[in-house]
C-alpha cells in the first residue's frame, strides 16, 4: 500500500473507496506459491490489509484469515468473504494470541510500518517456523513505447518530489529494511497480468501517494495527466496489457 505521511490512517481513510477499486488485485499463482511454502494452513494474518486487495487470494488457501489495517475506512472498504475476520488495529500491535498464525503477508505495505517494532509482533503471534512474506510491485510495464515512456518519466522524475521518502524501499525492493529472519527474494515469474483502458490507468495513478501529496500541496496534477494520456493512447485499443513485476522477501521466522 501506499501523516499524511502517518499514511495508513490519513491519507488511506481519504481515497479508501477509490483504493478499493482502482488498485490492482494480486494474482493467483502467488496465492498458491504462499500456500506451498506454508507448513499449514489453518490461519493467516494480512497484515495491513487496506480494502482487502490480498485477503481474498489469501482465504482461497487458508482456513482462517485475519485482515487488519490501522485505517477504518479501508476496511470498511473490503470485501466480506466467510473465512476473512477483519478487525482495526496496528500491526505493531494487533492483539492477536502469542504463536497463532501458520502464514504472516505484508502486501504494499511494509514500507509503511514501523518495521522493527513490527518484526517482533510478527515473532510473537507467528507459530514456530511460520511463514512470512513481503510483496510488493514495481510500477507498470508493457504499454506501447510512447505511453510507457510517459510513465516511466512520471514516476521517476516528474513526481519526485512528492513521492514520501517510504518509497525508495519500494524502489529497492525493501532489501534495506531489516528482515526478523534469512529471506530470499520473490521468484521472477510472479507479476500482475492485465488489460486497463485510459480510464482504469489514469484512474490507477490517481491513487499514488505522490498525487495526493501535490493535491495538499495545492498542485491538482490529475486533470492534466489525464489529458496527456488521452493523447497517448492508441487509437485503436480501447485496452491495452499491462504488467506489474511482483517482488518482495520472504522466510520462515524461528522462535
Amino acid at each position: 500500500m501506499d501523516s499524511s505521511c502517518s499514511p495508513k490512517h490519513g491519507w488511506f481513510d481519504s481515497v479508501a473507496e477509490s483504493y478499493a477499486q482502482q488498485r490492482p488485485y494480486y494474482p493467483e499463482s502467488l496465492f498458491t506459491w504462499i500456500s506451498s511454502k506454508a507448513a499449514s494452513h489453518q490461519r493467516c494474518w494480512d497484515v495491513a490489509c487496506g480494502s482487502g486487495q490480498a485477503s481474498l487470494g489469501l482465504a482461497r488457501h487458508f482456513d482462517r484469515v485475519d485482515a487488519s489495517d490501522l485505517s477504518p475506512a479501508q476496511v470498511a472498504a473490503a470485501p466480506a468473504h466467510s473465512n476473512i475476520h477483519y478487525q482495526v488495529a496496528a500491526a505493531e500491535d494487533s492483539g492477536f494470541p502469542n504463536a497463532c498464525m501458520d502464514a504472516i503477508v505484508v502486501a504494499a505495505a511494509i514500507h509503511w510500518l514501523d518495521v522493527p517494532r513490527f518484526n517482533e509482533e510478527a515473532l510473537k503471534v507467528a507459530r514456530p517456523g511460520g511463514l512470512m512474506v513481503w510483496v510488493g510491485y514495481d510500477p507498470p510495464q508493457g504499454a506501447p513505447p510512447a505511453l510507457q515512456l510517459w510513465l516511466d518519466q512520471l514516476y521517476s522524475e516528474r513526481l519526485s518530489s512528492w513521492w514520501p521518502p517510504q518509497r525508495h524501499h519500494v524502489d529497492n525492493h525493501y532489501q534495506n529494511l531489516p528482515f526478523p529472519t534469512i529471506s530470499k527474494t520473490l521468484p521472477q515469474e510472479l507479476c500482475i497480468s492485465l488489460k486497463w483502458s485510459c480510464e482504469q490507468l489514469i484512474g490507477y495513478i490517481g491513487t499514488w501517494s505522490a498525487l495526493r501529496k501535490a493535491t495538499q500541496e495545492g498542485h491538482d496534477l490529475l486533470p492534466q495527466l489525464s489529458m496527456e494520456l488521452q493523447r497517448l493512447w492508441p487509437a485503436d485499443q480501447k485496452t491495452i496489457p499491462l504488467i506489474f513485476p511482483l517482488m518482495g522477501r520472504w522466510g520462515y521466522l524461528a522462535r
